[in-house]
């Protein structure tokens, strides 16, 4: 086993769909390349299968910060021979992805699953996430309101001092940080 961060471990093989050990060198192997992890997520966020050459438009588009139709033909050829002559070859014979080079079609394997924990690709995890910071959001301005009216003196909250407000202040971003920090 190889220790990760915070605890977390690796293991050194893992059973791929077709009896294959995916290997901490194999699944590093693909996630050293920018190119092989935008196919990943491309893969992940088009249902797990797609056309090589929507995956190469992707891919050149994202290299090249434009959008997909602002492409040159060169900038999409490019990207296209690489992926067609290397990348996907590697990843499929690592059993990862599975490339039908004569249909031009690119899916995900089970083992792809292996690599794509560290693509952080769970999209309730990302759902978790937004929520965190919605509440931790609504209630940095429900704080300040309460503080802000406190503060002016409005209401029954005239009757904590100022100093007081401003301890509630402190208190309320020490709390925020700090759930944001575990976060």
């Amino acid at each position: 086993m190889i220790e990760g961060v915070e605890g977390s471990q690796i293991n050194e093989s893992a059973e791929t769909g077709d009896g294959q050990r995916l290997t901490t060198t194999d699944v590093f192997d693909v996630l050293k390349n920018d190119r092989r992890r935008a196919v990943m997520r491309y893969l992940h966020e088009h249902g797990g299968s797609a056309e090589l050459s929507d995956v190469a438009e992707h891919v050149a588009a994202r290299e090249n910060d434009t959008a997909v139709r602002q492409l040159t033909s060169q900038e999409r050829k490019r990207v296209r021979i690489a992926l067609y002559q290397c990348h996907l070859p590697r990843m499929d014979a690592l059993g990862v992805v599975d490339f039908d080079n004569d249909r031009g079609t690119v899916a995900l394997r089970d083992a792809a699953s292996q690599v794509q924990v560290y693509l952080e690709l769970d999209p309730e995890a990302d759902r978790n996430a937004a929520a965190s910071e919605r509440t931790a959001f609504l209630l940095a301005v429900g704080i300040a309101a309460v503080v802000t009216a406190g503060t002016l003196g409005l209401g029954v909250l005239s009757a904590v001092p100022p100093a007081g407000w401003t301890m509630v202040s402190v208190l309320a971003l020490v709390g925020i940080a700090g759930r944001q920090w575990r976060a």
